[in-house]
């Protein structure tokens, strides 16, 4: 139970919402890692596909005897304390290295491999990495930055290697395990220290709440660059969990296979689960289409009875169990998540109606927030007391409060240990009395934690009306048919957006009400996902009415001053490649601002 006291500070008595007492454990990280291994030794600890594309195994004993051989091989060019960098994508050999890492007592620097040659060069050159690993040949530009770099598929090994005698069991659990670099929707990205404590600190308090049986499965698919998904690795091998390694563009194939315990990922991944089985139900004809429809709205109304920890009544309980026998087994089993125990949603809100779904098919996902400033947790829903429109309550060991103008405010043995190279930026973020400013904007709902929007973001109508383009942004992207939106308004009489449709469902609408456009225009990303489409399919007057009436619909949640008067829907995903998204997908506003300049400029004519 989070409690509340307040605290005098300079500025004003604040009311502070704490989470339990945390009980951090000695490291560092190379000791912890020993213990897991004393304990699940011959348990999986990953499992990832071989050449052959099955699923292979590698036990705990196994997986360290490996690192301990890359980190003797690091080791011959490098000192303990030198910065290692790693550009690749989540794989097997990410987290091999990352282990290794940690045994050599080296400092892990991970480069996003969507970065730019100059983003990337700009990291590596801030961290004075040394060697570099990557799996494949970087640009010229790159590779100059460093003194070594190895290809992730031919690491350096030294056989024979007692893994008790390498130097990562003597760093001080306050050294630097790791410097991640943010990255930020404008200018060059900032090095978070992330120090051992900070990851012994996060891991206990992740396994006082969220409890795995040893031998258990949980997913890894997230980029491992960003802490989220390396935590969540750490997390899971802290009790003794395997990791599986999956490739996004065959997530469904491996979820399904693998049907695995644990489920960490981001909204976007459950939304095209929820668009998907929308789609399928609605195309599904005679009683099979009647009975699953039905089972869709028990589902979404169960979710909101045990939203807040109610109690759903005995007649709604009756019906969710005929469904659950009917639907939901079967649905769960079809999306690979039959087995799941519990589930993570983080990095971005997620609409609570997809959250009612969700728990309404059986699937408990918990929505968090933090940041790789606070090594990825700082508060979080808990299993049986989910509240959907909040982030939950205070993980242990942090304290939340608000500032005057609502920032939110995390401390806690959690909180990095500042900003590589950037002492007056540290200062800007860590306050004297070590509350990291977050720059969102927040309220509390009883102990529930909701976010409101990034503070920076608060546009200001020419009416003098404060507006946050969060909320109106999520209430657009409730439709099905909306996957993506940007609010502007800043300056001006009335709020406008740029829509970006679920281009899947629009050319599914076309077909379905015999709207010609040019097929061969059509362009589709990796899995498959349509991600442009001809603009003639967008001047259809059905078109443009179909996603009309769902931005009134939005409309009509908020108040008349946030209502989105115009829109410009636009023919192509917002994308990392044009740097409109960073490689965590958040939008980069000046951006997109200024390639559909034109686009917004109509809407105010």
């Amino acid at each position: 139970m989070a409690v509340d006291h307040t605290t005098a500070t300079e500025s004003a008595v604040r009311t502070v919402h704490a989470g339990e007492p945390l009980d951090v454990p000695e490291g560092p990280l190379a000791r912890w890692f020993r213990d897991r291994v004393r304990a699940y030794g011959d348990l999986p600890a990953t499992r990832h596909r071989d050449e052959d594309g099955a699923f292979v195994e590698t036990t705990f004993s196994e997986f360290y005897a490996e690192a301990a051989a890359v980190a003797g091989g690091f080791l011959e060019t490098m000192e303990p304390g030198d910065r290692l960098g790693v550009r690749a994508e989540t794989r097997y050999e990410w987290s091999l290295v990352d282990l290794a890492s940690i045994l050599a007592g080296l400092v892990l620097v991970p480069v996003y491999p969507s970065f730019s040659a100059s983003q990337a060069r700009y990291v590596l050159e801030d961290a004075a990495v040394r060697t570099l690993v990557t799996e494949r040949d970087p640009p010229l530009e790159v590779a100059g930055a460093v003194e070594w770099v190895v290809d992730v598929e031919d690491l350096p090994h030294v056989e024979d290697v007692d893994p008790d005698d390498l130097p990562g069991f003597d760093v001080s659990d306050d050294d630097l395990a790791t410097i991640i670099y943010t990255s930020g929707t404008t200018g060059f990205p900032k090095g978070c220290e992330l120090t051992h404590r900070n990851f012994l600190a996060q891991l206990a308090a992740v396994a006082s709440f969220i409890e795995s049986k040893p031998g258990d499965t949980a997913t890894c698919f997230l980029p491992l660059s960003h802490v989220y998904q390396r935590i969540s690795n750490y997390a899971d091998w802290n009790q003794g969990v395997s990791t599986v390694f999956m490739a996004v563009p065959s997530l469904l194939e491996d979820l399904g296979e693998t049907q695995p315990n644990g489920f960490v990922t981001v909204p976007r991944v459950y939304r095209r689960m929820y668009d998907g089985v929308r789609k399928q139900v609605a195309e599904a004809e005679g009683a099979r289409g009647r009975i699953a429809r039905w089972a869709l709205d028990v589902a979404r109304e169960y979710g909101r009875a045990v939203d807040g920890g109610g109690t759903p009544s005995a007649r709604l309980r009756a019906r969710h169990r005929l469904a659950d026998r009917l639907v939901y087994g079967q649905l769960r089993e079809r999306l690979g998540l039959s087995d799941v125990s519990f589930a993570i949603t983080g990095a971005a809100s997620i609409d609570p109606e997809l959250l009612h779904f969700l728990w309404g098919i059986g699937v408990p996902v918990l929505e968090g927030y933090g940041a790789t400033e606070t090594t990825a947790g700082g508060t979080l829903n808990r299993p049986g007391e989910m509240r959907a429109g909040t982030v939950g309550k205070p993980v242990p060991g942090i304290e939340v409060a608000l500032a005057d103008d609502g920032e939110v405010l995390l401390r806690g043995p959690q909180v990095m240990r500042g900003y590589w190279n950037r002492p007056e930026a540290t200062a800007e973020a860590i306050d004297d009395e070590g509350w990291y400013h977050t720059g969102d904007v927040g309220e509390f709902d009883g102990e529930y934690l909701r976010i409101v929007d990034r503070k920076k973001r608060l546009q200001v109508l020419d009416t003098g009306k404060n507006v946050y383009p969060g909320p109106i942004e999520t209430a657009l992207r409730r439709s099905p048919y909306v996957a993506e939106a940007m609010v502007v308004g800043e300056g001006r009489k009335y709020v406008t957006a740029l829509v970006q449709p679920n281009f899947d469902l629009l050319v599914s609408f076309a077909e379905e009400h015999g709207l010609p456009y040019d097929a061969d225009e059509l362009e589709r990303d990796h899995d498959g996902t349509v991600v442009a489409v001809p603009t003639d399919l967008l001047d259809h007057e059905e078109v443009r009415d179909l996603v009309q009436a769902e931005v009134d619909a939005a409309n009509e949640d908020l108040a008349e001053y946030e209502r989105v008067k115009r829109i410009a829907v636009i023919e192509r995903a917002l994308s990392v490649d044009e740097e409109e998204l960073t490689p965590t997908l958040k939008k980069r506003r000046g951006t997109i601002s200024e390639h559909f300049d034109d686009r917004i400029e109509a809407l105010y004519v």
